[in-house]
């Protein structure tokens, strides 16, 4: 018997395009929404961080209620491109060297360039230059823990041609529920349960689109219903504490987390003027910090201290200035490799005519 969710050819029966679902526009709203974070910071106890700002300031509401939505819609969306692109079982090492070299190589280059850059802050990375790569460093912790989960998961549901999905899902909602936690920050494992669920919901929505497209009126239902619970019971626990829920593997952060994604998926439409962002976002967000650090600093010394002109600017620069990295770095074959992870686009051409001449 085959699994209905990811047949023995290991290809869904009905795959979803990309151009039926709104991928970069998804990514460029959490492109948008992370870097503005960033920006904004902690809520001052951050070692100082960001601009410290406080509750009742409007960006502190903005910042901390969207806590459960940043990370685990990338998470989602990553699930929903990975189950585009299904891979045999003997393509498997071929996957697995694609994602070290995707997230692992640019991510060595930006954690050197934290180093020299935001050193002084970040001492034990020059007294311990291995930490940054081995556990949960700044706002790096997602690359680690993505490559986790490519691997772990990744691997068994190749070899498994999908069957390990749905119970994988299964466990993995549970343990975000109940806020089961690996206590290790190697590899950023303590964040494994946090996204593992998003990601495995993403690769669900995308192989089961013939069914969620039948019962579309119904999945959305359950989305919106499930983000107004999960947004009620964090309105609950400002209305108690004077903050918005700072945890993120309880049944709230999982309801409001997932029914954004899923209704975003829904509702959003490809929006092309803003699609284009989307495809920057890795750069972005690996970059990203260095120049709203730098803008922060900058604008602090020159007298600007309005923390709206800080998120105007500093947003501005955290988007634009990586999209001018990325375009300048994809130009030359070393620096498309250590700065954006990316294959040298020539080198196919250049195997195919190495054969050709030896033929």
């Amino acid at each position: 018997m085959t699994s209905t969710a990811f047949p023995a050819t290991s290809r869904p029966a009905a795959p979803a395009r990309p151009a039926d679902l709104p991928i970069e526009t998804v990514r460029a709203i959490a492109i948008l929404v992370l870097v503005s974070f960033h920006v904004i910071g902690g809520d001052g106890g951050g070692g100082g961080r960001g601009l410290g700002v406080t509750y009742p300031h409007p960006l502190r509401y903005y910042a901390d209620l969207l806590v459960d939505i940043r990370m685990p819609l990338f998470a989602f969306v990553a699930g929903v491109v990975y189950a585009l692109k299904p891979v045999e079982p003997a393509q498997l090492g071929r996957f697995l060297l694609g994602k070290l070299r995707r997230l692992a190589v640019p991510g060595i280059t930006v954690f050197m360039l934290m180093a020299v850059v935001m050193g002084s802050r970040e001492g034990r990375i020059i007294t311990h230059p291995w930490d940054a790569y081995l556990h949960h460093y700044a706002i790096f912790w997602f690359l680690q823990v993505m490559l986790v989960i490519f691997v772990t998961y990744g691997t068994l549901d190749i070899l498994t041609r999908g069957r390990v999905l749905l119970p994988a899902l299964a466990l993995a909602l549970l343990a975000l529920a109940m806020g089961w936690r690996f206590d290790a920050t190697f590899l950023a494992l303590n964040r494994y349960t946090h996204l593992m669920a998003y990601f495995l919901l993403g690769v669900a929505f995308c192989r089961y689109q013939p069914l969620v497209q039948r019962r579309r009126g119904l999945v959305l239902a359950v989305a919106l219903a499930a983000l107004a619970a999960g947004l009620a019971m964090n309105l609950a626990v400002l209305n108690q504490t004077g903050a918005f829920s700072t945890e993120r593997l309880d049944l709230q952060s999982l309801l409001l987390g997932s029914g954004t994604s899923v209704a975003a998926f829904l509702l959003l439409p490809s929006l092309r003027w803003l699609s284009w962002l989307g495809a920057y976002s890795l750069t972005i967000y690996l970059y990203h910090i260095l120049f709203t650090s730098t803008a922060r600093r900058v604008l602090f010394s020159a007298g600007i201290d309005s923390p709206w002109a800080h998120v105007l600017i500093g947003t501005a620069l955290g988007i634009s200035l990586p999209i001018a990295l990325h375009l300048l770095s994809n130009r030359f074959r070393l620096s498309r490799l250590l700065v954006l992870g990316l294959r040298d686009r020539n080198a196919g051409q250049r195997r195919a005519a190495g054969a050709m001449a030896t033929a």
